[in-house]
């Protein structure tokens, strides 16, 4: 049997892209996983780019061992077939702290529909949103460092131009608002602080989070209300159920997952008395005549009981449960039949700025009613934004809805 000659060992070669902002990097492999890595240098000068990868490569050659190969099993595959290697989790790495984030303190968090909202506790529509937002971020770490990095990446391989890349590629490569960096920053904040944790080897960052470089999404753009043709022409469109639904939501300032949790009992022809699911806050008030008419004549067509649901689908579920919103669903069919789109007509949220935008600029609001009305426990800053004088290209509508719903006739 002769001798199978010794494999040459690899050397990392370093290597420049432009993909995702790497810049200069060098590849190679794990060597107790046999899993492709990648060791990034940064979008930096090639002399110094070189120089950090000269001192990288003696301490690789010199420290790690001979890297191995994942072993392929039975049948030969082909070479443009990537072979899948099983690559084990590493104790206190990314991979592990997500896990722990995800399992013990998200879904420990979350809340099932219905339920009433206590602190500490998130919806399962953010529950799922927290998810998301904790993947795309170590999706973002395994592009940069190598296929399944996050399985040996510790706390302190996250160097401070991996997070400042990652904020970069959220703002301007990905074009999202200010509001949704700040949600998955919040993320990464949450997992390195979870990386403190004793049970992870109370790993510290070894740099100053408050010192990185901070890239700001886009600045919100100023809310857009129907025009008085667009909202009458939705109300001819609707039905008695739509009908309803659109005077509810711009009267009380109701968003969908508001109007799938009306119930009669909480409602009558003088007042208004119920608790805004977003916020956990008490709203109360008087009950426009126009709303109370057609939430009468919508609940009598459906014979519904002091106790049941306002607002149902025709299967008897509310209106938004789980991944569902039949009120967006219906939404958005209604506005194709019109010829609209969401660049000319805004979506079902609108008709709650609609209504905020009216109360706001009553004669003698205050900013305690306002905030009352829309049922927010954040400072005056929201309630001050309705509380001016209405722009005149929305002038007509606002002054429409105001008489309509001190009337009680129906369309």
């Amino acid at each position: 049997m002769t001798n199978r000659p010794k494999r040459k060992r690899r050397v990392p070669k370093l290597c420049f892209t432009k993909s995702q902002n790497i810049g200069f990097y060098a590849t190679f492999r794990d060597p107790t996983s046999g899993s492709p890595r990648k060791r990034v240098f940064g979008n930096i000068d090639r002399e110094q780019a070189e120089r950090e990868y000269a001192k990288w490569l003696t301490e690789f050659l010199n420290n790690e061992p001979q890297a191995i190969r994942p072993k392929r099993s039975g049948q030969r595959r082909s070479s443009n077939r990537r072979v899948a290697v099983q690559t084990a989790i590493e104790p206190g790495s990314l991979a592990q702290i997500a896990d722990d984030f995800l399992t013990n303190v998200i879904s420990a968090q979350e809340r099932s529909d219905g339920d009433q909202r206590q602190r500490g506790t998130i919806s399962r529509s953010t529950a799922a949103a927290h998810r998301r937002h904790t993947h795309d971020f170590l999706k973002f770490l395994n592009s940069r460092h190598g296929h399944a990095a996050i399985a040996w990446l510790q706390l302190s391989d996250i160097e401070m131009r991996d997070v400042e890349e990652y904020n970069r590629t959220l703002a301007r490569d990905r074009g999202l608002s200010a509001s949704e960096v700040s949600k998955r920053m919040q993320i990464v904040k949450r997992l390195i602080d979870r990386a403190g944790r004793p049970e992870h080897g109370s790993q510290v960052l070894t740099w100053n989070w408050n010192g990185r470089d901070k890239t700001y999404g886009r600045s919100k753009q100023q809310q857009r209300l129907p025009s008085l043709a667009q909202l009458q022409a939705v109300l001819r469109e609707s039905d008695a159920r739509g009908q309803a639904l659109v005077w509810t939501a711009i009267g009380l300032g109701m968003g969908p997952t508001d109007l799938s949790q009306l119930r009669l009992v909480h409602i009558d022809r003088e007042s208004y008395d119920l608790r805004r699911s977003k916020t956990g806050i008490d709203r109360f008030g008087e009950t426009p005549p126009l709303v109370w008419a057609y939430l009468k004549w919508h609940t009598t067509m459906e014979n519904r009981q002091l106790d049941d649901l306002v607002f149902t689908t025709r299967s008897g579920h509310p209106l938004v449960h789980g991944k569902t919103n039949a009120i967006s669903l219906w939404w958005n069919k209604l506005r194709s039949r019109l010829g609209e789109s969401n660049a000319t007509l805004g979506g079902f949220y609108t008709l709650r700025h609609l209504g905020a935008t009216e109360f706001g600029s009553r004669p003698g609001a205050s900013i305690g009613e306002v905030k009352r009305w829309l049922g927010h426990s954040a400072s005056s800053t929201i309630a001050d934004h309705y509380m001016k004088p209405v722009s005149p290209e929305y002038r007509p509508v606002v002054m429409w809805v105001r008489q309509r719903l001190q009337s009680d006739q129906l369309d």
